[in-house]
């Protein structure tokens, strides 16, 4: 896959704007991203290449009539914990943009972790995972033996990670773990001890994703537009939120996690924490190094534009 620079891939983003919101073939590029010492919530915004897309029938958790090689379910290491390798996406109907993990396969079938709200006839997308290893590497200058990634669950719980040996490993320094999962539009928290360069490339997404978000849980939502920020007032957030009672909270990416705003729903707009709605000159945006940290009363979904579609 020919990767281009991140400055040919906002022009190649404009030129896709301009002819009828219609993109044909994937565009890919990659980012550097900053990030000074400190703590930081990061996101990547790129995504793999898919290895299915068609259509499918689809009932309960299980997936047929697809044509697909190799095994796309759980990693199967004996000497470490497993995790969901691929997901599946709907792209078709009114569920498109939700995602689930994949738990087994065969060369014609997937079985889903978690059941979806639809059945029959669908379009589908398959992709492999974005894991700590594609994000985390030597040469960011992340620190051996010190600084953490944490990655959080949909209960509240988070595991640490760092780095050591040259790989990402467990809380022991041994064990490799650089294939945990980053799921799509989901964040990661990083704590450095120097400044950090993190380089990362792929496909730009192009239609808008429904990330899940759950009470209870550091639900850390980033930004799909790897050359500019997105405002708030263009994500789901103003119909998706329980009005004035769930909240977004931004941080900036100075390395201090200083408070950038606090965002709620009234129901039909994005506002500030006096209720106050935002417009397009003074919303606050969401980039992969500074990511919203939902808070919800009830399991539900967040909606992330495409970058091409909506910039």
């Amino acid at each position: 896959m020919k990767t281009i620079s991140l400055q040919l891939l906002t022009l190649c983003i404009a030129v896709n704007i301009a002819a009828s919101q219609t993109v044909s073939t994937p565009i890919v590029g990659f980012s550097k991203e900053q990030l000074p010492a400190g703590q930081h919530f990061f996101s990547p915004s790129f995504l793999k290449a898919s290895v299915y897309s068609g259509t499918a029938t689809l009932s309960g958790a299980t997936i047929s009539g697809i044509n697909i090689s190799g095994s796309l379910g759980s990693s199967a290491y004996t000497d470490r914990p497993n995790f969901p390798t691929h997901y599946v996406e709907i792209t078709s109907g009114d569920y498109a943009g939700t995602y689930y993990d994949i738990a087994s396969n065969t060369s014609s079938s997937v079985t889903l972790t978690a059941t979806p709200n639809v059945s029959g006839a669908v379009s589908i997308v398959i992709r492999p995972h974005v894991t700590l290893a594609d994000v985390i590497k030597s040469e960011s200058g992340i620190g051996e033996y010190s600084d953490s990634i944490s990655v959080y669950d949909s209960t509240g719980n988070f595991s640490s990670y760092y780095f050591a040996g040259g790989i990402v490993t467990g809380d022991d320094f041994s064990t490799p773990m650089g294939h945990v999962p980053i799921p799509p539009g989901k964040g990661v928290g990083i704590n450095t001890g120097a400044n950090l360069s993190l380089v990362t490339s792929g496909q730009v997404r192009s239609t808008t994703l429904k990330v899940p978000v759950y009470p209870g849980a550091v639900n850390v939502v980033g930004s799909f537009n790897p050359s500019t920020s997105t405002k708030l007032i263009n994500t789901g957030l103003a119909t998706e939120l329980d009005p004035y009672s769930e909240s977004a909270t931004l941080y900036d990416a100075s390395g201090n996690l200083a408070l950038v705003a606090i965002a709620y729903s009234d129901g039909s707009n994005v506002t500030d924490d006096n209720f106050t709605q935002y417009t397009s000159l003074n919303s606050p945006s969401i980039s992969t190094k500074t990511s919203m940290l939902v808070n919800v009363n009830s399991a539900k979904y967040v909606s992330l534009p495409s970058p091409i579609n909506n910039p």
